[in-house]
């Protein structure tokens, strides 16, 4: 069974998706995560809390016990390196061509002399690591967040970006590559492998940030302003802007001030 491309349906909702965040406000400009369908994602993000702490967190659990820390990390540097051409691809995308020339060196070095991305030579000689993806691509095109939406167990997104992740799963080299596997089986379940490999890794890597995360008076509402700050920040190249604030919350503050001081006594002589 090859792996679907995704049909008309699909198409027309991812297109409705990104719609949506052509109508909202550029990233640079919100002052938090748009969230009007803040119900459905707090029913969604109360499933994958539960999915986690039933199966996903002993899992992750074992795993960190019986496997030492060494191989772990070279499981996670094998993960970023094939996420690479794809990091590539959107630096391009974006005309940040000094970026690309460093994504492009750092693959060739982890490949070759870290052998295959098990160990981050890359990040020893001087070249650190940075992430892109479609999503980030379409921000600096200039497409706004759209509605926050929490996806099933994919955790936090929005609209922008769940169009974003639909082009990372489609577009990305390395699924292509494996696609042209004449074993369509074969290319299934190596894809099917890398997805599990790469979520899994992402859920250990975060083992004592969910603890942590889970512990708060309202975990939803946390979740939800890191992930909108962190994709700024991700967005922005770490450079983020101040957000600007709105026009009218600007006139309520001046408008208090005024009242505050008018109800003041006055000073007696």
């Amino acid at each position: 069974m090859r792996f679907p491309l995704p049909g008309k349906n699909a198409l027309a909702g991812a297109s409705l998706l990104l719609a949506a965040g052509c109508a909202s406000t550029h990233p640079g400009t919100a002052t938090e995560a748009h969230d009007p369908l803040e119900p459905m994602n707090r029913a969604v993000f109360e499933f994958n809390r539960v999915t986690d702490r039933v199966i996903l967190k002993p899992l992750s659990s074992v795993y960190i016990t019986v496997v030492p820390e060494a191989p772990r990390q070279g499981v996670s540097n094998v993960m970023r390196n094939l996420r690479e051409p794809w990091v590539f691809i959107n630096d391009l995308l974006q005309f940040k061509l000094d970026r690309a020339g460093a994504t492009l060196g750092r693959f060739i070095i982890n490949s070759t002399v870290g052998v295959a991305g098990l160990f981050k030579v890359s990040d020893e000689v001087g070249i650190p690591y940075h992430s892109e993806d479609f999503g980030q691509t379409l921000a600096t095109w200039g497409i706004g967040d759209g509605p926050y939406l929490v996806l099933p167990l994919l955790g936090p997104s929005n609209g922008r970006d769940a169009f974003g992740f639909a082009a990372n799963v489609y577009a990305d080299p390395v699924s292509l590559t494996l696609e042209e596997i004449d074993d369509s089986k074969k290319f299934f379940d190596l894809s099917m492998t890398r997805t599990a490999i790469e979520a899994f890794d992402a859920r250990v890597r975060l083992h004592t940030t969910l603890d942590e995360l889970y512990k708060e008076d309202d975990p939803y509402v946390v979740a939800r302003s890191v992930y909108w700050q962190r994709r700024r920040f991700e967005i922005y190249d770490g450079n983020p802007p101040e957000p600007e604030e709105d026009i009218f919350d600007m006139l309520e503050e001046e408008q208090a001030a005024i009242d505050a001081e008018e109800a003041q006594p006055e000073n007696k002589q």
